[in-house]
């Protein structure tokens, strides 16, 4: 009798801490890296449905930003899937996108690093993307 009563509040333990750290995850952490010497500027996050483009303030040579985009929260009711871009304009004006995430849905969690690794004289980033995704 004690052991089937140890087993399941071990189990009940077991349950709610699974459900706890899965509910901590929703979203994506990214983590964008300036790996560059001079100062990147004017990057947005975005993805089909979304209520409204993440901005990402200016980033100092050497440094990194940090930011969580959770699905469930920054979308519209017409979201269902999509793919996670970085977006940019060149010096030009010229818009460029680095998918960050090819596909993702609400439910998923994991994480990326954006290194920006140089950037040239007409204002294109080269970038670097590692991600890491779970499925609910």
């Amino acid at each position: 009798m004690k052991k089937g009563i140890i087993t399941l509040l071990v189990l009940i333990i077991v349950t709610l801490g699974f459900a706890t750290v899965k509910l901590a995850q929703d979203g994506i952490d990214i983590r964008v890296e300036n790996e560059t010497d001079e100062k990147v500027s004017d990057l947005y996050i975005t993805y089909g449905n979304i209520k409204s483009d993440i901005k990402i303030p200016s980033i100092e040579p050497g440094k990194a930003y940090k930011l969580h985009v959770n699905p469930k929260e920054n979308s519209n009711d017409e979201f269902d899937e999509a793919a996670l871009l970085l977006e940019y304009e060149d010096n030009k004006g010229n818009l460029h996108t680095e998918y960050i995430i090819g596909y993702f849905e609400k439910g998923y969690s994991g994480k990326a690093v954006v290194n920006i690794t140089s950037v040239d004289e007409k204002g294109k980033l080269d970038v670097e993307i590692k991600e890491d995704i779970l499925l609910y």
